[in-house]
């Protein structure tokens, strides 16, 4: 079953990305929205691919991160973008964000989608925040950048102790995303921006 406030991310899973993956879901918490993520599904013997696609088909939005190129190319990000495009025309309603990181490279990495604007963070997490708010939340509820950004601060702040506690070197497995959800959420409420459950 779909659920319209589930955010389903699809980045890479490298340490040099995981301040904006912890940028990304301080933005969708502070929406009052779900991030989801193919980490937090235990391996049930049905393979990743399945995984991905029952959780794309879950969440009614996608956000793709296509900012890491170079070698050696990095093909998942673009290989779920696509599955995500199949299901939004196949089987509807799924929209799609995409994240650069350098403006204008996605019309030569991924002429396809020419017509898709994508939001370019330049591996900045407030800029990351704001393509989240610009892409998510309507205008006359849209939290600042800034206000979201000290949330994404102190939400930083509870990964490091998290790993720490976890013996891990990132946030990048299934226990600690879903630490991480339930602290962000928790700042969410503290910040203002949600109501307590």
């Amino acid at each position: 079953m779909r659920d319209d406030q589930a955010v389903f991310l699809n980045v890479p899973f490298d340490r040099g990305y995981e301040r904006l993956f912890v940028a990304l879901v301080a933005a969708v918490v502070a929406l009052g929205r779900k991030p989801r993520c193919v980490l937090e599904l235990p391996e049930g013997g049905q393979g990743r691919l399945a995984r991905i696609l029952e959780h794309l088909d879950s969440c009614r939005v996608s956000v793709h991160d296509l900012s890491r190129v170079g070698q050696p190319a990095r093909f998942n990000m673009p290989f779920e973008l696509g599955l995500a495009c199949s299901l939004a025309h196949l089987k509807g309603p799924h929209d799609f964000i995409i994240l650069e990181r350098v403006a204008h490279r996605l019309d030569r990495t991924l002429s396809d989608l020419k017509r898709c604007d994508c939001y370019v963070h330049e591996g900045r997490p407030r800029l990351a925040i704001g393509a989240v708010l610009d892409a998510f939340a309507s205008p006359a509820a849209n939290p600042g950048v800034e206000e979201v950004h000290a949330l994404y601060l102190d939400l930083w702040r509870a990964a490091q102790a998290l790993k720490a506690a976890a013996s891990r070197r990132h946030v990048f497995s299934r226990s600690l995303f879903l630490g991480l959800v339930a602290v962000g959420v928790e700042l969410a409420v503290d910040h203002g921006f949600i109501a307590a459950a």
